[in-house]
């Protein structure tokens, strides 16, 4: 990995910030606009439910494809096609004149996406300065959380005043200009030492190499903390605004849970507490962060007042804010500039499934259990994943590094 002062990696952090955050506003700001506008297009209740989940159908697979893309061809290349097909898909949402079609466009979308964030992040991994990738993601996290905070509410006011085809229209723009930020800005790292460069090619190109990934220890376990932080929070956001109406909370208040959790997350993913991870490694901060949003489910599972429901959604932002950085930073100092593209391929791969998997088996299990809380089995699962990261925490088995799992694969020497 190429190494750098503190100043400077905040500095070359800057343009992927910018286009991870334009990427976020870009997924955040059509969660309230897709259903109201496939319903105008005269979609029922099936057709709502293809248009929201084509995204995330698509998106799945193209993490992969993405980040072994991102790996052969390049993080700049890569980031600035995603950003432009991006574009061109949210810009087609506006003339879409049938649900088929809008779906359709859905999917190219999905695909769009799934290629263009495993490279920013991979970028942002090549530029972090080893030994402080923790510091450097809870700076990328707090990016993402302002545009979850901006987003919705933007495209809301705008889909008010102006109707969705506006906010397709400017979320396009957004990202062209995104394109030309990371045309600017965004560089692919050279590989260190330059000698090893024709062997580390052999490696991105290796299809060993998503099979040497899975097999790491750190990567598992951060596979394992983002997809439970994920159901979490798909179960939050589908649950929250009923535990906080039956609290007597009027549906204005409800907003403020969500911005109370956002706050306190971006406040230690921002905060040094975000660089425990490069002092003392992932798993501590990991299954801290995965007791803390256990327990703060169980709180509100149990909530007698608003102001405790208050407490929870703050103690479920400091979880969140312990995690990302985390299993981020897991992921990046796990792998090379050669395979990064794939362990984010990976990482992103578990995001989505959480949130597409979780929340509706939490909801069947609450459906088929009556008297069951949802926030309850998900706390749960949270403890238990916190408690089994704990107890495995230092013993994966050496190798612990994807160059040596490739060479224990028998990966080929580099030309003649």
């Amino acid at each position: 990995m190429t190494s750098s002062s503190p100043t400077r990696t905040g500095a070359s952090l800057r343009a992927p910030g910018v286009v991870l955050f334009l990427a976020f506003v870009d997924i955040f700001a059509l969660l309230p606009t897709v259903a109201p506008h496939v319903t105008d297009l005269g979609a029922g209740p099936a057709g709502i439910g293809l248009a929201v989940g084509a995204y995330s159908a698509a998106n799945l697979p193209a993490n992969i494809v993405g980040g072994i893309l991102v790996d052969r061809l390049g993080r700049r290349r890569i980031t600035i096609v995603g950003l432009i097909a991006a574009a061109a898909t949210v810009a087609a949402y506006a003339w879409a004149t049938t649900v088929g079609a809008f779906i359709l466009v859905r999917i190219l979308h999905g695909v769009a996406g799934g290629i263009l964030v495993p490279a920013v992040f991979a970028a942002a991994g090549d530029r972090a300065r080893r030994g402080a990738e923790g510091r450097a993601f809870g700076r990328l996290g707090a990016v993402i959380g302002s545009a979850a905070v901006i987003a919705p509410a933007t495209a809301g006011a705008v889909r008010q005043a102006t109707g969705t085809e506006a906010v397709f229209l400017g979320v396009a723009v957004l990202l062209l200009i995104g394109a030309v930020v990371a045309a600017i800005g965004v560089r692919d790292a050279v590989p260190e030492p330059q000698a090893d460069t024709g062997r580390r090619a052999v490696r991105a190109a290796s299809p060993q190499a998503l099979r040497a990934l899975l097999r790491l220890a750190p990567i598992r376990r951060a596979l394992l903390g983002t997809m439970v932080l994920t159901v979490s929070v798909g179960v939050l956001a589908g649950f929250l605004p009923g535990t906080a109406e039956g609290l007597g909370a009027p549906a204005s208040a409800v907003g403020g849970l969500f911005t109370a959790y956002a706050i306190v997350a971006a406040g230690l993913m921002l905060s040094p507490l975000a660089g425990r991870v490069d002092r003392s490694g992932a798993d501590g901060p990991l299954s801290l962060g995965l007791l803390t949003l256990g327990g703060a489910l169980l709180l509100l599972a149990v909530a007698p007042s608003l102001t405790v429901a208050v407490v929870g959604s703050a103690l479920f932002g400091a979880g969140y804010g312990l995690i990302f950085p985390a299993v981020a930073a897991a992921t990046s100092s796990s792998s090379t500039i050669a395979t990064r593209g794939r362990a984010f391929g990976l990482f992103n791969v578990a995001f989505s499934l959480g949130i597409a998997v979780g929340p509706p088996a939490i909801g069947a299990l609450a459906e088929a259990l009556p008297t069951l809380d949802p926030f309850v089995p998900t706390g749960v699962l949270a403890i238990g994943a916190a408690i089994l990261i704990a107890l495995v925490s230092g013993r994966g088995d050496p190798p612990e590094h994807v160059d040596e799992v490739l060479e224990e694969l028998g990966e080929p020497p580099a030309g003649p």
